[in-house]
């Protein structure tokens, strides 16, 4: 009986044993499969974000052309190995539009406004006819909003910081700035041309600042360790998004 019972233990204990065996396989095979679906998750993630940013090239909108410049600033080319269509989608219109005076008759008809009738509108709603407001005030309609866009950007410190000044690269040993950069501007100077009246549309405004955000980017190459070029992305969304409000 005492034999039985021993042997009956032994077979207890070896069934344990087995079973916890058993089960620590089971479970690094479960841990093991487990770290596979992971890694693979993990690599699929890493490829998309690759192919991803292979496409996306060129984030801050470029100004305008100006006439006779081909510079990277104003004309995107693509880069090495990319095509025309990767940087296409870049859209540089302004939300802004010029005033257009007219006047609808009783049956609907639209017509523009006569010189008599336009005097006269200017006497009775001079608030309206703000064409006649100097550029020098700062108070057109336009350049209250183009004031208030800039101090959006101008708030975000962590950003702007690079942007606020005109950039010396005399201090900053970059002698190549001047030769890579033909349009130089900082946000401060297009707040004092803004104030004292020295831009004269809405749409020369935008083109400054993104001739701002423009600069950054194409001189400071990806991963740069100052920040500069992230800087100029992401502001350059916030004004983007500033601008699009207003349409």
């Amino acid at each position: 009986h005492v034999r039985a019972r021993s042997t009956h233990i032994s077979l207890y204990i070896s069934l344990y044993t087995h079973a916890i065996h058993t089960r620590i396989v089971l479970s690094l095979s479960f841990f093991q499969s487990l770290y596979v679906q992971l890694l693979r998750r993990f690599n699929t993630t890493t490829n998309t974000t690759t192919t991803t940013n292979k496409v996306a090239i060129e984030t801050c909108v470029p100004p305008p052309p100006r006439p006779g410049c081909d510079c990277a600033v104003c004309a995107p080319k693509p880069a090495p190995g990319e095509t025309e269509a990767q940087i296409a989608p870049l859209n540089s219109a302004s939300p802004f539009q010029p005033y257009k005076l007219i006047k609808v008759e009783l049956d609907g008809t639209k017509r523009p406004l006569t010189d008599a009738e336009q005097k006269t509108l200017e006497k009775t709603h001079p608030d309206i006819c703000e064409w006649n407001v100097p550029l020098s005030s700062g108070k057109r309609r336009w350049q209250k909003s183009c004031q208030q866009i800039l101090k959006k950007c101008t708030a975000a410190r962590k950003l702007a910081w690079p942007f606020l000044e005109p950039v010396n690269w005399e201090v900053l040993n970059i002698p190549d700035y001047p030769v890579i950069i033909k349009h130089p501007i900082d946000l401060r100077t297009i707040e004092t041309k803004l104030n004292a009246g020295q831009i004269e549309t809405p749409d020369e405004f935008v083109a400054l600042v993104r001739t701002v955000f423009r600069n950054a980017y194409v001189y400071n190459k990806p991963g740069d360790p100052s920040g500069v070029r992230e800087c100029a992305e992401r502001l350059s969304e916030i004004f983007e998004k500033e601008l699009k409000k207003l349409g």
